[in-house]
């Protein structure tokens, strides 16, 4: 599999690749065996063909660095906006994750800004390298993912039986392997952010997923955008208020917009969350 990763791809030979594969699709639509032709996916309004300059000669997360003079359009590559077969943009190897907090990235290998939930053909999974020291000593190989939720965990905030929440759990992993589980994402991230009264380990946080507020998969809690609700009555979700976690940002604003008490503001990466904000959340279980 060697071969499929970023920095043992030619740039110009996939580029050549790309404009013959276009050049076939193109005389196919133009051919009499009576299919149906499809419109090409286009980029959403949030994306442009032209990116800031941070990204110009960024790096992805794969380590290839983006050649200006050297890119495929977005519909050479079939790129469109919506994840295809659970894979999209922000798990590939070539994307460039925001940069300046409008929501959208770039890739190395395609033209303009990249929505992180887009996808395209030229798609490689982004696989993180561990150091001897990271590696995990789990049987399961899984020190880096999410679990089921042991049907005995408690929250490692306020106690509660993690398993009988599955729309709304979460949980963590540290760097030596200690999992914590969460009833919700308030929880979570009231523990990530006292962890000197929650935690029973001095290791870092190596993982944190949180439950999306619109599918309920587990999505990666570091990256994730969270809407600071604060109105008990809107969600029925256990703990009575919680921040609502969203794998997209332009999801997390769609949901502040809705209301009038809320605005684009309340909407944060993990590392907003500090005691204040914990306060907001889980002020009775703080000491």
């Amino acid at each position: 599999m060697d071969d499929q990763k970023p920095t043992a791809l030619d740039r110009r030979t996939m580029l050549a690749l790309v404009g013959t594969s276009s050049a076939a699709a193109l005389a196919g639509c133009a051919g009499g065996n009576g299919g149906t032709e499809t419109s090409p996916t286009t980029a959403p309004e949030t994306t442009t063909d032209q990116v800031p300059d941070a990204y110009r000669t960024a790096t992805g997360l794969g380590g290839s660095e983006r050649s200006p003079d050297s890119l495929a359009s977005k519909s050479d590559l079939n790129y469109q906006s919506d994840p295809k077969d659970g894979q999209q943009c922000s798990g590939c190897a070539y994307y460039i994750p925001d940069k300046n907090g409008d929501g959208v990235g770039a890739c190395t290998l395609v033209e303009g800004t990249i929505e992180p939930t887009g996808y395209c053909t030229s798609y490689v999974a982004h696989e993180e390298e561990t150091t001897s020291e990271e590696t995990t000593t789990e049987d399961d190989g899984q020190a880096r993912s999410p679990v089921d939720v042991p049907e005995d965990a408690e929250c490692a905030v306020c106690n509660m039986a993690v398993a009988n929440f599955p729309e709304w759990n979460a949980q963590a992993v540290h760097a030596d392997d200690t999992r914590e589980f969460f009833c919700t994402s308030g929880c979570a991230t009231t523990y990530y952010a006292v962890p000197d009264q929650f935690a029973d380990t001095d290791a870092d946080l190596a993982g944190l997923w949180v439950r999306d507020l619109d599918s309920r998969d587990l999505v990666d809690g570091t990256t994730a955008y969270y809407a600071l609700e604060t109105d008990a009555d809107r969600l029925d979700d256990p703990m009575r208020v919680n921040p609502a976690p969203f794998a997209a940002r332009e999801d997390a604003v769609a949901y502040v917009d809705e209301v009038e008490y809320l605005s684009e503001d309340d909407v944060v990466e993990l590392s907003a969350f500090d005691r204040e904000l914990a306060e907001q959340y889980r002020g009775q279980l703080l000491e």
